[in-house]
């Protein structure tokens, strides 16, 4: 099943088109990479599927919804969940505050602002998995911004994946990690493969071809390849406009 659907998308900046007539489909399921050179244009495609950029033209389609209108937050109440290139936390909670907002948030709490977070039923129910999944029981009682560049990716996907997203879309998760941090993060999305929908943006390719099931290509705004990474790393387009190499 195709959990998302972007058919004709443009979008102008003056006489620069950012994006060009792109169409591309997302199996449910699958982790879907999106990669190409700086400029092609990857930015502006996630800013439009999450809201942040509405089209000049064609449509988005999410599990069965158009969303090409919507606005971000009804985008994130049908499970579509973002992670950002500069990792957004609350530097100043601790680890475990961070988790209680994420899941109060994901399960349309009122916020009480009287009562502690970490009291709700919720919380309490799902704190201790969510700690333990993402390896940061240790730290749940440090603030978040004293973690290591790696752990505060890690619970960055940790707060988005608590809200249970049908599709997260992953923005240069391995921007700023260190050798030791890829393998971790990676391990981590590999858990995560047929159990959700991933659409991974990234411009390590060693990342890319381990986990994706299907990548996409994109230059100068356009999709100019879309198959299996054997496929994508043997195309002779590809290879010139993306990894450089002579046809």
């Amino acid at each position: 099943m195709k959990i998302l659907r972007v058919t004709s998308l443009q979008k102008a900046y003056g006489a620069v088109e950012a994006t060009r007539n792109l169409s591309l489909a997302v199996e449910a399921g699958h982790i879907h990479a999106l990669i190409g050179p700086n400029g092609a244009g990857k930015t502006t495609l996630v800013n439009q599927l999450t809201g942040d950029i509405l089209p000049d033209g064609g449509t988005i389609q999410f599990h069965g919804h158009d969303i090409t209108r919507l606005k971000p937050w009804r985008r994130a109440r049908l499970g579509l969940a973002r992670s950002y290139q500069i990792t957004s936390i609350f530097p100043q909670l601790t680890v475990a505050e961070n988790f209680a907002l994420a899941i109060l948030a994901g399960h349309r709490h009122n916020f009480r602002f009287w009562r502690p977070a970490l009291s709700a039923h919720r919380v309490r129910e799902l704190l201790p998995e969510a700690l333990a999944r993402f390896d940061l029981n240790a730290s749940a009682g440090r603030p978040a911004g004293h973690l290591s560049h790696g752990e505060k990716r890690q619970l960055e996907v940790g707060m988005t994946l608590v809200g249970k997203p049908r599709l997260l879309i992953l923005d240069e998760p391995m921007a700023g990690m260190g050798p030791g941090g890829t393998v971790e993060l990676t391990k981590m999305i590999r858990q995560l493969q047929g159990k959700l929908t991933i659409l991974l943006v990234e411009h390590d390719m060693k990342v890319v071809f381990n986990l994706a099931d299907m990548v996409t290509v994109l230059v100068n705004g356009e999709n100019i390849a879309t198959g299996p990474p054997d496929e994508i790393r043997a195309n002779p387009l590809v290879r010139t406009a993306y990894l450089g190499e002579e046809n």
